[in-house]
């Protein structure tokens, strides 16, 4: 299945009425950004979709920072968009498709046909192709869609990271920047580090100079030395949203290992400090 789509192949089918563009911009140290920069300059047709919000349930103790929406929930929210079964849509982001791979990878899993635009809403402006300002208007074609789906099958959780230090049934790969999976920088969550036994995969080394995705051959040379035959990959990063792009640029390079562990590293660092509350509580004892 596609899963990628250029700026010239979306403006060939910007007004087929079972296109939906998504805007899906985010910005982690001001959430409402996204939405602003949206009202002003976005692709023709595009609606907005929220991260913080829509792509996600609020935080609590028990999750990292953008923990899934109910199965329920998501398709309240994209029937609101005017997504049905037969969409084609597509998605963008100015990250590269770092925020618009969450958006895919979740849409997929209800056998929705989507793109990530290449390059994002850049490279559309880059090739001088038109876009609008304002608050848009639209119809939603609100169609009901049928799910049997109580979870996202795709969706690991804590549970299945701790067992699989016994089972070793998969290995984790981090999407985060280098130095954060080192632990020589920690911005975002109270412990520095990575969890034990993964491997680090950049998201932005998926991304040409261009910020396009790197050639199918490119990007399966680079991920040929991570990959172990025998193990499939469990994606994650900070929240579990750039990990999404590391699923993406896979797919690209033609393989299929999709699983993300939603709690990521914002979760696993909420763990290790209960264990050393714990640890420290004992001493007292």
């Amino acid at each position: 299945m596609k899963v990628l789509i250029s700026s010239d192949e979306l403006k060939s089918q910007l007004m087929d009425p079972e296109v939906v563009v998504l805007d899906s911009r985010f910005y982690l140290t001001d959430p409402s950004k996204g939405r602003q920069v949206f009202l002003e300059e976005r692709i023709p047709y595009a609606r907005f979709v929220d991260l913080h919000t829509e792509l996600a349930a609020k935080e609590t103790e028990d999750t990292g920072r953008h923990p899934l929406p109910s199965i329920n929930e998501f398709i309240a929210t994209i029937q609101k968009l005017g997504i049905t079964q037969d969409s084609l849509v597509v998605v963008y982001d100015d990250m590269g498709g770092a925020i618009a791979s969450r958006c895919w990878w979740m849409l997929t899993q209800l056998g929705i046909a989507t793109c990530v635009l290449d390059g994002g809403i850049n490279a559309w402006v880059e090739k001088g192709l038109p876009t609008e300002t304002g608050s848009p208007t639209f119809i939603p074609q609100v169609e009901k869609i049928q799910t049997e789906l109580s979870c996202f099958p795709l969706s690991v959780d804590e549970k299945d990271v701790l067992q699989n230090y016994e089972l070793n049934q998969f290995c984790l790969l981090d999407a985060r920047a280098e130095e954060r999976f080192s632990g020589e920088v920690e911005t975002m969550d109270p412990v520095a580090g990575h969890i034990p036994g993964a491997k680090n995969r950049p998201f932005s080394d998926n991304l040409d100079l261009n910020g396009c995705l790197k050639s199918p051959a490119q990007l399966k040379q680079e991920f040929a030395p991570l990959i172990d035959d025998d193990l499939n990959f469990v994606h994650y990063c900070g929240s579990g949203v750039t990990a999404c792009h590391n699923v993406l640029a896979l797919q690209v390079a033609g393989f299929d290992q999709s699983k993300v562990f939603i709690g990521s590293w914002s979760l696993w660092s909420k763990r290790m400090m209960r264990l050393v509350k714990q640890s420290q509580e004992d001493l007292v004892d």
